[in-house]
């Protein structure tokens, strides 16, 4: 798995954005995910390759800026989740998948993001219009901000987004209050004990 992103700094705060998890070496978009924040994955080194460049820009309209990460744990969970092997269904990938977050903080202690975002005034920190209207165009999101994003900071941007993919994604209920939004550690923890996660993540991989 290749890692990119871009990597800004404003009103004194990191921020990761058009996060793009690249497995073996297409670049056709073949899913998208929104969590919480991002975490602790970190930036490696900036993104010097014309054609690499270039690749970034035709998916995400940005060109400045990009660095290549560290995977962490949540994106490898995330790859298990687009690949199948929590359902005994693995498969190649073969692609990039688009990673959004509801608020852009680069922080890996959540509780501790969310009480710094009460005090950010930085346009970046939540996620944009235009990443919300990306989502659109792909066919196949998966939501995991868990409890966090139901909560009152992080709720309305929460919905928003769920209101812009729930029609092209069956695997949802069509009722907000009625999904899980399950992060991926959860899944992963806890895969073997939820029976639930088998039938969300069953529904979703048909798509």
């Amino acid at each position: 798995m290749n890692v990119y992103a871009r990597f800004l700094i404003d009103d004194g705060f990191a921020f990761r954005l058009n996060t793009v998890l690249q497995f073996g070496e297409g670049w056709n978009v073949i899913g998208a995910a929104v969590l919480v924040n991002p975490g602790s994955a970190k930036p490696v080194v900036d993104v010097s390759d014309c054609g690499t460049l270039a690749a970034l820009s035709d998916i995400t309209g940005k060109n400045d800026c990009w660095k290549q990460f560290s995977a962490d744990p949540t994106m490898r969970f995330l790859k298990k989740i687009f690949n199948g092997s929590y359902i005994g269904e693995q498969k190649k990938l073969n692609g990039v998948v688009l990673l959004y977050n509801l608020f852009n903080l680069r922080n890996a202690n959540l509780q501790q993001a969310l009480e710094v975002a009460g005090s950010c005034k930085s346009p970046l920190l939540f996620c944009s219009n235009e990443d919300i209207a990306s989502l659109k165009a792909v066919g196949k999101v998966y939501l995991g901000w868990g409890k966090e994003g139901v909560g009152p900071v992080l709720r309305p941007m929460a919905e928003k987004v769920f209101n812009a993919v729930k029609d092209s994604n069956a695997y949802l209920y069509r009722d907000f209050d009625k999904n899980k939004f399950r992060h991926p550690i959860y899944i992963n923890r806890a895969i073997s004990r939820d029976k639930e996660i088998r039938k969300v993540l069953t529904r979703f991989g048909r798509l």
